[in-house]
């Protein structure tokens, strides 16, 4: 049986955990990530879904605040020293991972990358295979290390993008296909069945950095013109799909109220290829039709 420790937060890092805790080839001796943060106006405590995972199943977890300090590394070399574990497990983890934790598993730390490496190196891989309209992907298992998705490759898993997929699905179709082999690849790796090729230095792609609030505004007349004549409608859409849900598609129009921001939830191309908007939401508003707001804006 492979002893394995799963760093991560989110519902991806989740499903993954999962997927290893079913398979009888693995136990997880514990988890790694983010102590409870405080959102919202009330600044309620959430505990992510990893660490709710963990409690529900009373496996060891080891928390982690703004980095990887001495005392997170003393709690992580004890558990270890109790139970050490072949692999390290890396999705959706947030932190640098440093050189001793990569070097503490018995076989390798592993990493889960959704995108066609070296294609999409960084934190947004999904985002920017939409924003960039590429037809193919995959989603990549590697022997992590100290630079940022470089490390060689394990298994890549192609699929086709689908042309009407956000954020949301592209990264569900993603780790559902390698959740569906993760277990055997883990193993004939571990076998020696599976060798890691490493990957070229350089990418193709430049890096898919984590998106802000600011990367995804869009300009009022750019948009207008991919409606009225189809410039950059397509640029746009696309877009639209990569920003949902988060941090979402948005600009400033002038209303009878002053300028006031627009987020474009959902948008599509109509036959003359030209923009069409959906689901709009003005500032201050409810989520409703491009054609209930329009008359709001200056014309």
């Amino acid at each position: 049986m492979y002893k394995i420790a799963v760093a991560g937060s989110t519902e991806r890092t989740l499903q993954v955990a999962q997927t290893i805790a079913q398979d009888s080839r693995f136990q997880i001796t514990y988890l790694i990530t983010p102590s409870p943060k405080k959102v919202g106006r009330q600044q309620e405590l959430v505990t992510n879904p990893v660490h709710q995972f963990a409690e529900k199943n009373e496996l060891p977890t080891i928390l982690v605040n703004t980095k990887i300090d001495q005392s997170v590394r003393e709690q992580i070399e004890q558990a270890n020293q109790a139970e050490p574990i072949d692999f390290l497990l890396v999705v959706d983890f947030g932190y640098l991972v440093p050189k001793w934790l990569l070097e503490l598993p018995k076989t390798t730390p592993l990493n889960i990358h959704p995108s066609e490496l070296p294609r999409w190196r960084g934190s947004s891989p999904g985002q920017f295979v939409l924003l960039h309209g590429d037809e193919q992907s995959a989603v990549t298992l590697m022997v992590m290390n100290e630079a940022m998705d470089e490390g060689p490759v394990i298994a890549q898993l192609p699929f086709t993008v689908d042309q009407s997929w956000t954020q949301v699905e592209y990264y569900q179709h993603s780790f559902d296909l390698i959740c569906e082999q993760l277990g055997d690849l883990i193993d004939q790796f571990a076998r020696g069945e599976l060798k890691a090729t490493p990957q070229l230095a350089e990418s193709p792609t430049p890096t898919a950095d984590r998106l802000s609030k600011e990367d995804s505004f869009r300009d009022w007349q750019l948009i207008s013109k991919a409606m009225e004549i189809g410039e950059q409608a397509a640029e746009i859409e696309r877009a639209c799909r990569a920003y949902y849900p988060w941090p979402k598609l948005w600009t400033q129009v002038e209303t009878n109220q002053g300028e006031k921001r627009l987020i474009i939830h959902r948008c599509h191309l109509n036959q003359n290829n030209h923009l069409e908007l959906d689901q709009v939401q003005l500032e201050g508003k409810n989520i409703a039709t491009w054609n209930e707001i329009k008359t709001a804006l200056k014309t």
